[in-house]
C-alpha cells in the first residue's frame, strides 16, 4: 500500500499546480458555409493532412475546396453529422464513414483515388436517425476502427459496427450491446481496468464480456437527467481508477464523474458559465503529458431553443490541476464571440507536421482551424 501511495504521489506531483500559460491559436477562415461535423486525414495521398467537412474536401496547404458528394439539407441542417477516417475497402485510399439524422442512415463515401470526383455512397445501416458517432476500439486489437454510432428517436439499439472484407466486398457487421437505447451521449474507454473497452451511456456502462458470444452487462452505476454529449475515460485524480468526462450537448455544464473505491460515480463541475458543447475532445494539448479537454459552443444545436443557445459562440480547452486535495479545471479561451464554435466533431491534430497540436472546428457558421503558434 506504500508503494501504491507513493506511485500516486509522484503522479499529482508532475501535475501542475497553478494553470498553464495560455497557447497562441491563429484562425483560419477555410469555409463560411454551413457545416456540422469534421475531419482531418490524407485525401489524396501527397502525405499531407487534408480537412473534410460536408459536401468538400479541402486540400492542404492552401486548403482549395473539392467538392464530393450530394447532403441533405433540412430545417436549417446539413444532414451530416460525423465525418470518420477510415479506409474501409482496404485499397489504400481514405474513406470517410458519415452519420445523419434527417435520412436515417450511416453510410460510407468511396474514395475513388486521389479524391478526385464524386464519390459513391454505401450504406452501413438505415432506419433509424443517427445523432453522432466514434471510431473505436471495441475488438481490443490496438486499432480504433469499429464504428459505435449514438442512436436517436424513441426505439432503438445500442450497437457497434465492424468492418470485414476488402473491396467491393467490405461489409459492415453489427454488434448488439443492449437491446434499448440508454440516453443521448455514448463513448467507449475502459472502466474496470480488465483490459477491455467498455461502451459508456449517459444511464450506466455496459461490460465487455470476455467472450465475444457472451452478453454485455449493464452497469447502473451513474445517471444524468440532461442529454450528454461525447463521453470519455480518463483517470482525472490519478487515484488508479477510471472516471468519465462528458458534456451537457443541449444545456448548460461539462462535468467529470469520479470513479470511488466503493464502485460508484460523484458528479464533479467542471464548468457551467455557457452551453451546447455538444463535441468534445481529450488531447495533450500543452505537452504535460495528459490529456486537456478541448470543446466549443455549438450554433443553433435545436435552432436556437437550447437553453442558452442564442448566446455567444467560443472554442475552448480546459486542463486539471491540483489545488490542495481539491482538482479544479482552468478554462482556457482560444476563441470566444465570433462565428466559430464546437460544431459536431472537432480533430485536435499537428496538421501542419510542426510538432504541436492544431484545432479544426466545423458548424452553422463555417469551417476554421486554428494553427497552434506556440
Amino acid at each position: 500500500m506504500r508503494i501504491l501511495l507513493s506511485a500516486l504521489a509522484l503522479a499529482a506531483s508532475a501535475l501542475a499546480a497553478d494553470p498553464s500559460q495560455e497557447l497562441a491559436f491563429e484562425r483560419r477562415t477555410i469555409d463560411l458555409g454551413r457545416n456540422e461535423a469534421c475531419a482531418v486525414a490524407d485525401i489524396d495521398g501527397d502525405g499531407r493532412l487534408d480537412i473534410v467537412s460536408g459536401e468538400n474536401w479541402y486540400s492542404a496547404p492552401d486548403w482549395k475546396k473539392h467538392p464530393f458528394r450530394d447532403i441533405l439539407y433540412w430545417n436549417n441542417y446539413i444532414d451530416d453529422f460525423s465525418d470518420l477516417p477510415l479506409d474501409v475497402d482496404s485499397d489504400g485510399d481514405i474513406d470517410i464513414v458519415s452519420v445523419g439524422w434527417g435520412q436515417k442512415k450511416m453510410l460510407w463515401a468511396e474514395n475513388p483515388g486521389r479524391g478526385q470526383g464524386m464519390w459513391k455512397e454505401h450504406e452501413i445501416a438505415g432506419g433509424s436517425p443517427v445523432e453522432f458517432a466514434f471510431l473505436v476500439d471495441l475488438d481490443n486489437d490496438g486499432v480504433a476502427d469499429e464504428l459505435l454510432p449514438q442512436f436517436g428517436g424513441a426505439q432503438g439499439i445500442t450497437a457497434w459496427y465492424e468492418v470485414e472484407g476488402r473491396g467491393a466486398a467490405a461489409k459492415w457487421t453489427p454488434h448488439i450491446v443492449s437491446d434499448k437505447l440508454h440516453g443521448h451521449g455514448i463513448g467507449a474507454g475502459d472502466v474496470n481496468g480488465d483490459g477491455r473497452n467498455d461502451v459508456l451511456t449517459p444511464q450506466g456502462w455496459l461490460e465487455s464480456p470476455a467472450a465475444a458470444s457472451d452478453p454485455w452487462k449493464f452497469h447502473p452505476d451513474y445517471s444524468f437527467d440532461k442529454h450528454v454529449g461525447f463521453m470519455h475515460v480518463f483517470d482525472v485524480n490519478q487515484d488508479g481508477l477510471a472516471d468519465i468526462v462528458t458534456t451537457h450537448a443541449h444545456d448548460y455544464g461539462i462535468y467529470w464523474l469520479e470513479q470511488t473505491r466503493a464502485g460508484v460515480f460523484e458528479q464533479r463541475l467542471i464548468d457551467d458559465a455557457w452551453s451546447q458543447a455538444h463535441a468534445m475532445t481529450m488531447k495533450d494539448l500543452n505537452g504535460d503529458g495528459y490529456p486537456e479537454l478541448i470543446t466549443g459552443k455549438r450554433l443553433y444545436a435545436h435552432n436556437g431553443h437550447d437553453a442558452g443557445g442564442r448566446e455567444p459562440l467560443g472554442v475552448y480547452w480546459y486542463e486539471r490541476f491540483q489545488n490542495g486535495a481539491t482538482w479544479e479545471w482552468a478554462r482556457h479561451i482560444i476563441d470566444y464571440g465570433g462565428r466559430a464554435g464546437g460544431g459536431m466533431q472537432i480533430p485536435v491534430v499537428d496538421i501542419d507536421a510542426d510538432g504541436d497540436l492544431d484545432i479544426v472546428v466545423a458548424g452553422k457558421g463555417g469551417l476554421f482551424l486554428y494553427e497552434n503558434k506556440n
